[in-house]
């Protein structure tokens, strides 16, 4: 394990329970790999709402492989259109595993929109062996164990700063607190304040204000999926409206909405 964190992904929930799929990896995947998922969307125009989390997702069209991309770490919401019928099969990288494949950090990818062509990060090779994997599947369990054969072929470790690990670990430890990113803080790790920006840019994706704010927002979700999620909030922020006022920033819509809402819907 990179990270001995909890930093799975929650997403909002989608209304039919055929339309999106998931799949643990292996254990020997899983320090790499959070989730693979498939999103299956309906004949007609359709969005689905993306909360941030910290992650990247490798995404690949079932039905036009050349038309694979990669979302990179985001702090608001994303809203992508489809028109379907359309399958989308996603590989959910822990925090930094992707780096098991990609070797080029986030900073130096050619970024627009949190969003760009795998083709542009993976090597050919990689690339192929995928989009056969995915194509000649029958099935998304079968894609699931054909992908993962692959990447146990390919995944390495790779070397990450030890700052920039402490000061993930820092944010995992201190959820319920205000996140401290001074010069004396950041001395703590081993490193300057204005260091540490420039090692999350680049291997994050994000500010470390951001990262922590949606580390926060991701543990918060987690809870408020839990038998008990009235008063998850409480765990995790100062009061209510500070709560409220970050999620929506965050999500785009209020905890309400979010809890009753899918996040796969057709607007027609």
């Amino acid at each position: 394990m990179l990270l001995n964190i909890n930093d799975s992904s929650c997403q909002g929930r989608v209304n039919s329970s055929s339309a999106y799929l998931t799949f643990k990896p292996t254990a020997a995947l899983g320090s790499w790999i959070q989730e693979f998922w498939q999103l299956n969307v309906s004949d007609g125009r359709y969005f689905y709402r993306s909360v941030p989390d910290n992650c990247v997702d490798m995404i690949f069209n079932v039905n036009c492989l050349e038309d694979s991309f990669v979302v990179t770490p985001f702090s608001v919401a994303k809203v992508f259109e489809m028109t379907g019928p359309v399958s989308y099969f996603g590989i959910r990288f822990r925090i930094l595993g992707h780096q098991g494949i990609v070797t080029s950090p986030l900073g130096e990818w050619n970024n627009a929109d949190n969003v760009l062509s795998l083709c542009d990060i993976l090597p050919e090779n990689l690339l192929n062996a995928l989009y056969t994997n995915i194509y000649s599947a029958t099935s998304f369990k079968k894609r699931c164990d054909n992908i993962s054969q692959t990447l146990l072929g390919v995944l390495s470790p790779s070397d990450v700063d030890g700052r920039l690990m402490q000061y993930i670990l820092y944010c995992d430890r201190n959820l319920a607190s205000t996140i401290n990113i001074s010069n004396k803080k950041c001395a703590e790790f081993g490193i300057s304040a204005r260091h540490l920006r420039r090692l999350t840019s680049q291997y994050l994706g994000l500010s470390p204000r951001e990262f922590a704010k949606v580390f926060r927002f991701q543990q918060t979700l987690r809870a408020m999926n839990s038998k008990d999620s009235s008063n998850a909030w409480a765990h995790y922020y100062y009061d209510q409206p500070h709560f409220n006022r970050d999620f929506k920033v965050m999500s785009g819509i209020t905890p309400n909405e979010f809890r009753t809402m899918s996040a796969l819907y057709n607007t027609d």
